[in-house]
């Protein structure tokens, strides 16, 4: 789990999921990758769900984080 405050101090939630949700698991598969997990970013009043690397919690520091939230954000 990760706290991570945004540009308009809006905080989010981000905690990783158990599996990768079915309606993204086609994209997830487009990264050939094994290393994506999905992540949900809850900010109470906003929700996405977002591919990420394995060990995104460790390594992404909040402003590439904050840009994931965005760019998923921005797909719905």
């Amino acid at each position: 789990m990760r706290t991570v405050a945004d540009e308009q101090g809006t905080t989010w939630i981000c905690l990783e999921l158990p599996e990768v949700p079915v309606d993204q698991r086609a994209a997830a598969a487009a990264l050939a990758s094994d290393d994506v997990v999905a992540i949900e970013c809850n900010s109470g009043a906003h929700r996405v769900i977002a591919l990420v690397p394995t060990g995104w919690d460790d390594d992404m520091d909040d402003a590439r984080l904050n840009a994931v939230i965005r760019e998923f954000l921005e797909r719905r």
